[in-house]
């Protein structure tokens, strides 16, 4: 079943504007920061469960931004104090999109040290003996030499 038709934001009164605008915005930042909590909480196998959400809220703001951004009298004859509103909700959002952005990358980084840590151990594991080296130690090729077993990652988190 689909949405149900979402009003353009010229067919919008300024006031009416500002107010779906800042109900998109604050849902959107409530995602954005609960989609943080799962990774600080190490609970990033939930973050799926905010992804249709938090892509409806963003395209929902996303078209809101570019209609007031190509006429500005979207919103000009809103009262002052609910633009003010909007323009702090907006840095909010702006906020958690960056403590966001910044919790992804410690977690990706995280997850591709430990998946290179693996494969190095598993090429570790499979390297052929090559006979004695040095104080009749077993020798094997150095780590960036062993033909051992492929790890590819995924750059999405």
């Amino acid at each position: 079943m689909s949405e149900p038709r979402r009003a353009a934001a010229n067919e919008l009164s300024p006031s009416a504007l500002v107010e779906r605008m800042l109900s998109v915005t604050g849902e959107l930042t409530d995602v954005v920061e609960r989609e943080t909590a799962f990774i600080e909480a190490r609970e990033a196998h939930r973050i799926a469960e905010l992804q249709a959400q938090k892509t409806s809220l963003a395209n929902h703001y996303a078209m809101d931004v570019q209609a007031i951004t190509l006429n500005h009298g979207l919103i000009d004859r809103a009262p002052s104090e609910q633009v003010a509103r909007l323009k702090s909700a907006m840095r909010k959002l702006e906020d958690a999109l960056r403590t966001n952005a910044l919790a992804l990358s410690a977690a990706r980084s995280v997850s591709e040290r430990i998946l290179k840590s693996v494969a190095e151990a598993m090429n570790e594991r499979k390297a052929p003996v090559l006979g004695y080296g040095r104080d009749a130690a077993v020798a094997r090729p150095a780590p960036g030499q062993a033909h051992g077993a492929a790890i590819a990652l995924d750059a999405r988190v």
